[in-house]
């Protein structure tokens, strides 16, 4: 529940702060789905409540122990919990709809709209553009938001990302990335690299499609086929801290003068490539799906990973881009699955786009 949150939160200030001023329906229809979100978890967490002081009187009145107390307040809080997700879970189209459309104005709007962390500022303030030393320009933070198609590989192949022995589906496994980055220049004025780092949060959702669904049994996961009812969606989906840290070379770059110190100019638009390497730290897993039975057109189930997932990947990153846009390929070294998971395929490998922006 906190993961939805957190991932709605980030999605809802980047869009807003980026495109308030020349989308003001975009910015309604944002704080609408904001609101709905609020009213969702408000509501229940009113109900959660009510039920746990119930069970608090109850076991004040002398007529459940201490263990049926705690057992009772954990099975209301888990009920609550997984109708929390699925109801969020129900307005996610929205959000992605926002979001696409965020992305399309940032690629077919370049003159009007500008993502870059140099030149953010630039757009949103240009009086106070022209005060700013040149200096300050080359040491920024912002936000920063990624979305990668992700596949499994093995080690005898593992840059091969075309492989179709994968048991999860090419082209159906994304994995989403929000970031918080600083970066300086290394060097003097005139220097063309740039050092970044920061702390992330990454999401991978591995899809399965509409005839199996990740199981486990005797402490080992696995795939298996499905044959309670009608599938309609079946997904692993694990969730990591991460932390970045990047090396980009300007390829382009332009120069200015000032009181007859020569500056490399952030204010231009840069041609970049970069090089860098990420640690993640996992904080959840679960296996979800969807289905439909004779007893109900709509089923879900979500269970807690056991085993199978490693706790840490280690892995490295290439990028290229133009203005804030990015395209980047990032390999993981370290498999995302350990030997619990009986999986052909457990190394990660992923082709995406970044868009970084909002200056602080």
């Amino acid at each position: 529940m906190k993961t939805k949150i957190l991932l709605s939160g980030i999605a809802l200030s980047l869009s807003v702060l980026t495109f308030a001023q020349e989308k003001p329906s975009l910015e309604q229809q944002i704080k609408e789905y904001s609101s709905r979100i609020e009213s969702i978890v408000l509501a229940e967490k009113t109900k959660m409540n009510a039920e746990l002081d119930a069970v608090d009187e109850k076991f004040k009145a002398g007529k459940i122990s201490e263990t049926e107390k705690q057992n009772q307040r954990n099975e209301i809080a888990a009920r609550y919990e997984t109708a929390i997700n699925e109801k969020v879970e129900a307005e996610k189209s929205t959000l992605e709809e926002i979001t696409k459309k965020s992305v399309k104005n940032s690629v077919m709007s370049a003159e009007n709209t500008n993502f870059s962390l140099e030149n953010s500022e630039e757009n949103t303030n240009e009086k106070s553009e022209k005060k700013k030393h040149p200096k300050d320009k080359l040491k920024t933070s912002g936000f920063v938001l990624s979305l990668g198609w992700l596949n499994l590989t093995n080690s005898s192949e593992p840059y091969n990302f075309f492989k179709n022995d994968s048991e999860t589906r090419f082209g159906q496994n994304v994995s989403y990335n929000y970031a918080i980055k600083g970066e300086f220049q290394i060097g003097k004025f005139t220097s063309p690299v740039f050092m970044s780092y920061g702390l992330g949060f990454r999401s991978d959702t591995h899809d399965l499609g509409r005839s199996r669904v990740f199981a486990q049994a005797n402490d080992k996961l696995f795939v298996a086929p499905f044959s309670g009812g009608d599938l309609k969606r079946s997904q692993l989906r694990i969730n990591y801290l991460e932390i970045p840290v990047d090396f980009n070379f300007v390829l382009n770059p332009k120069y200015i003068e000032h009181e007859g110190v020569k500056y490399l100019d952030a204010s231009k638009k840069q041609i970049r490539v970069g090089v860098g390497i990420y640690g993640d730290l996992k904080v959840g897993e679960k296996i979800k799906y969807q289905y439909a039975n004779s007893e109900s057109r709509r089923n879900d189930f979500a269970q807690k990973v056991e085993n199978g997932v490693n706790p840490f990947v280690f892995g490295a990153k290439l990028s290229a881009g133009y203005g804030g846009f990015n395209l980047f390929v990032k390999k993981d070294f370290t498999p995302l699955f350990n030997n619990s998971a009986l999986l052909n395929n457990k190394l990660g490998l992923q082709f995406g786009i970044e868009l970084a922006g909002l200056n602080f």
